[in-house]
């Protein structure tokens, strides 16, 4: 049997076990309610090709569908490529969810339809030592929907009177302007300034460089911010106008806490990021050369491997990134004829004319194969890589393994001697003849001259280095003879 003092002290500590449970189930309640607060984030990096466009109209409505408490877009970009930024910017000026666009981080860049949709934002802010401008041409290949856009000024305008922010500074932006946020770097970036030496696509002449607390100050952004974090913090109690959803406008506070906010990355799937990093000159330029060589390096082999397979996939993304690009298609055909040349002095074995004609049609080709500004060129360095390794592939690699291979094929020879081939690559007087399901090095007789592809010869025996077959021309088909 239980004292009484003994009984008081379980009563006691049940009520506090009580209490305790209670007072844990209120915070846990009021951490729930604060972790309501949802923000998605989306990282937009290259040119806002159809791939990104259509992310971000996505992002919206699932924002909207889902009550979310903002959404930032963190942005670097040079600008549209074949897609409606105008039409972008509209809808994010008609959703009920604020938009907060976020030029970061430090040392990114919005210009062009980049531009116009960081000022039909909500909210917007840079990074330090980001810019912001200027706004045209919005797409940088020069044409598609963002090419022409009626009154941008006044369209600018109009975002900024919306959003309360600087109109002349939005009318600025039509005429060439850009800012960039200098902050604790404004020393450095005055320096690069004066030598010409700065990182963004902008006009020197046409360039602001300001604290940022001039920025925020004189209206022209909302907020400077180095990191996401610091972002959230400082949208977080904003108040915003924006669309009520019904054709009319609200006032909206932007109520989230940084800390205990469910921040969720939504960013584009696999195919549209392999599909996106096709916008890149480059990229595209050395995956069409790198596909074209594998799929050369098939037609000297018997049957069709791993090398095609590859080789074709890899050509296949090259060509989408060639179709979303501005690409001079006449320099595309003297990029093939150029990598076509240099196969057929291979196949021929001269390595002299073709092969000099082959590397200046493909230099030439590669350097006019796109017609854009700068950021929608190819390295100049990447070209000359690309090039010299075409050179060396087919005068020194290729040329080493088909002697490798005919060196190795040789050692059975003597069982095809006597059999008719068919001519593979010309023969000048070298080439290659198809026989016994291989092929085989071959030589014609000099009085011969060229024999063409197709054409059906008679192996007559071994040349005197043991590398290539001999052989002549048949007259009438192989079936009639004995």
């Amino acid at each position: 049997m239980l004292l009484p003092s003994a009984r008081r002290c379980l009563r006691v500590t049940a009520i506090f076990l009580l209490l305790a449970g209670l007072l844990l189930l209120a915070w846990q309640g009021d951490a729930r309610a604060q972790q309501d607060s949802v923000v998605d984030v989306l990282q937009v990096e290259g040119p806002l090709d159809g791939r990104v466009s259509g992310h971000v109209l996505r992002a919206l409505e699932r924002a909207e569908d889902e009550g979310a408490e903002a959404v930032v877009l963190e942005l670097d970009t040079e600008g549209g490529l074949g897609t409606d930024g105008a039409e972008l910017a509209d809808r994010i000026r008609e959703s009920t969810v604020p938009l907060v666009v976020w030029v970061g981080p430090p040392g990114s860049q919005a210009t062009g339809a980049g531009a116009l949709l960081a000022q039909s934002a909500h909210v917007l802010g840079l990074a330090q030592a980001s810019s912001l401008g200027a706004v045209e041409p919005l797409d940088l290949a020069g044409a598609g929907g963002t090419g022409a856009v009626d009154n941008l000024d006044e369209r600018l305008a109009g975002y900024a009177e919306e959003t309360g922010r600087s109109v002349g500074f939005a009318e600025d932006l039509a005429d060439g302007w850009a800012v960039v946020a200098g902050g604790e770097d404004l020393g450095t970036l005055e320096r690069d300034l004066d030598r010409g030496a700065l990182p963004w696509a902008v006009d020197p002449d046409r360039l602001l460089l300001a604290d940022n607390a001039e920025l925020v100050d004189q209206g022209i952004v909302d907020f400077v911010a180095t990191e996401l974090p610091d972002v959230l913090r400082q949208v977080d109690g904003l108040t915003v106008p924006m669309s009520d959803g019904a054709g009319g406008m609200t006032q909206h506070t932007i109520d989230l806490d940084p800390v205990t906010a469910n921040v969720r990355f939504d960013n584009l799937g696999l195919l549209d990021r392999v599909l996106h990093a096709m916008a890149d000159p480059t990229l595209a330029y050395l995956l069409v050369i790198a596909g074209a060589l594998a799929m050369l390096f098939e037609v000297y082999q018997p049957g069709f491997g791993v090398a095609g397979g590859a080789g074709a996939f890899v050509l296949a993304l090259g060509a989408y990134g060639l179709w979303v690009l501005p690409t001079n298609w006449w320099a595309l055909a003297l990029v093939a004829v150029g990598l076509a040349l240099l196969a057929v002095d291979l196949a021929i074995a001269g390595l002299g004319p073709l092969t000099v004609s082959g590397a200046a049609a493909l230099a030439a080709g590669s350097y006019w194969l796109f017609d854009g500004p700068p950021p929608l060129q190819a390295s100049v360095w990447a070209i000359a890589l690309a090039v010299g390794f075409c050179l060396l592939y087919f005068v020194v690699i290729m040329t080493t393994v088909l002697r490798a291979q005919g060196a190795q094929a040789m050692a059975g020879a003597e069982e095809v001697v006597g059999r008719d081939a068919v001519v593979r690559s010309m023969l000048n007087p070298e080439g290659h003849v198809f026989v016994a399901g291989a092929l085989w090095r071959a030589r014609a007789p000099a009085e011969v001259g060229k024999v063409k592809t197709g054409t059906l010869v008679h192996i007559t025996g071994m040349s005197e280095d043991g590398l290539t077959l001999d052989v002549e021309l048949v007259d009438e088909p192989a079936g009639n003879r004995a």
